[in-house]
C-alpha cells in the first residue's frame, strides 16, 4: 500500500475516533444532573456551639436566623423542580409526548423521590405498571414546599434548640436515624438489641435535604402530603399548622408530639415566618 494511502486511513481512522470521543462527551454531559435538578441545596454550614448562648431568647432567634435561609433556598429548589414537572403535566395534556430531556428528567425524579412503577389494582389484585400521567401526579404530591414554621418547630424540639449531642457532634437537627453500623452516633439509652443509630451529616444543609425527603417520600407522612395537596389545589396558604396534624407517626408519642410541635408554633410566633408559596 502506497505510503500516501495509509496516511489518508490513519487521519479518516482518527478523525471517527474524535467524533465519536465528542459524541460520548456531548452524551454524558446532557445525561448528568446536578443535586439542584433533584431540588437539594448545597452547603458546608455547621452548627455553632448554642449552649454558649446562656440567654434564651437569644439562642431562639440565633437558631431560626441560621436555618431560615436554608428553608427558603430549599422551597425555592423545590418549587423550580416542581415547575418542571408541572411543564410536563402540560405537555401531556396538550397530546404532546414528552422530549428525551423530559424523559431523562422524569426518570431520575422517579428514583430520587421513591414512586413506586407499579400500583396495587383492587379490583383484580394485579400489578398494573403506572402511566407517564401517574408518575407525574405522584410526584407533584411530592415535590412540594414544607413551610417554615413546621421544619423550625421540628428541629428545635428534636434538637433542644440546637444544644442537643446529636445536633452538636452530628449536625442532625431533626432526630433522624439510620441504620447501618457506624453511619451515625449511638444513642445512649438505645433499647437492648436495637440497631439503629442517629445519623450523621456532614453539614446542616444535608441534614435539611434528608428531613425534607422523608417528609416527601416516606408513608408514614401521606397524610401530610394530602393535606399540602389540598390546600395547594384550594389556592390557600400552606401553613404550618394545617400540616402538622399528619405528623403522628414522626415519633412514638403520637398526638402528644404533634400538640408540642403545635405550641411551639404558636408560643415562639413561627407562623409569621410562613410564606405564600
Amino acid at each position: 500500500m502506497p505510503q500516501q494511502r495509509k496516511f489518508q486511513l490513519l487521519a479518516g481512522a482518527l478523525a471517527l475516533y474524535a467524533l465519536a470521543t465528542l459524541s460520548l462527551v456531548m452524551f454524558f454531559s446532557h445525561s448528568t444532573y446536578t443535586p439542584t435538578e433533584l431540588g437539594s441545596i448545597e452547603g458546608s454550614t455547621l452548627l455553632p456551639n448554642m449552649q454558649d448562648i446562656a440567654d434564651i431568647p437569644t439562642r431562639k432567634q440565633t437558631f431560626i436566623q441560621l436555618i431560615t435561609p436554608m428553608i427558603a433556598q430549599k422551597n425555592s429548589a423545590l418549587l423550580e423542580v416542581r415547575k418542571l414537572v408541572l411543564e410536563m403535566q402540560a405537555r401531556l395534556a396538550r397530546g404532546e409526548t414528552l422530549t428525551h430531556v423530559q424523559k431523562g428528567q422524569l426518570q431520575r425524579l422517579v428514583l430520587h423521590y421513591k414512586i413506586k412503577n407499579k400500583k396495587n389494582d383492587s379490583q383484580n389484585d394485579l400489578q398494573q405498571a403506572l402511566t407517564t400521567a401517574q408518575k407525574i401526579e405522584q410526584l407533584l404530591l411530592r415535590i412540594d414546599v414544607i413551610p417554615a414554621s413546621m421544619v423550625i418547630a421540628q428541629a428545635a424540639a428534636e434538637s433542644g434548640w440546637g444544644t442537643s449531642r446529636f445536633a452538636q457532634q452530628a449536625q442532625n437537627l431533626f432526630g433522624q436515624w439510620c441504620y447501618t453500623k457506624g453511619c451515625g452516633l449511638i444513642p445512649k439509652r438505645r433499647s437492648k438489641g436495637a440497631a439503629h443509630e442517629v445519623r450523621k451529616f456532614s453539614s446542616l444543609e444535608q441534614a435539611v435535604n434528608a428531613y425534607y425527603r422523608n417528609i416527601n417520600t416516606h408513608r408514614t407522612y401521606r397524610d401530610v402530603r394530602t393535606r399540602r395537596a389540598a390546600l395547594r389545589q384550594a389556592d390557600k396558604r400552606i401553613g404550618g399548622l394545617a400540616l402538622i396534624p399528619g405528623l403522628t407517626g414522626y415519633s412514638s408519642r403520637g398526638q402528644v408530639y404533634v400538640d408540642e410541635i403545635s405550641e411551639l408554633i404558636k408560643y415562639n410566633k413561627l407562623d409569621s415566618l410562613d410564606t405564600d408559596y
